[in-house]
């Protein structure tokens, strides 16, 4: 991948492109956001986002304790704790997680 720039910021994208329309994010200094990953991960890690986001954004935690929660639930590191770096397994663990959690809640009102 070769870091490029569009009117949004800074990106990776594929250096085979246009055959190869694969982009990963990049921080505005240039360093990547987190494990560039395949088509079926990337899906992954944007469906493990928008389920996780909301226990920080609409739901019950602050993000810091959001953050806190995964950490202990998947057995994480706060290094390891970022969805950009998560394989398909685990964005689906933590997707799982965060369904658990809301059943849980939802029991005890």
């Amino acid at each position: 991948m070769r870091l490029r720039s569009s009117r949004f910021g800074l990106f990776y994208g594929c250096s085979r492109y246009p055959r190869c329309r694969a982009t990963h994010g990049a921080h505005p200094n240039g360093e990547p956001l987190g494990i560039p990953a395949d088509e079926a991960t990337k899906a992954l890690r944007i469906a493990a986002h928008e389920v996780f986001d909301r226990l920080w954004k609409k739901g019950p935690m602050t993000r810091i304790k959001a953050y806190s929660w995964m950490q202990e639930v998947l057995g994480l590191s706060r290094e390891e704790a970022h969805i950009g770096r998560f394989n398909g397994d685990t964005c689906k663990r933590l997707i799982q997680a965060v369904w658990d959690l809301k059943v849980k809640k939802a029991g005890n009102l």
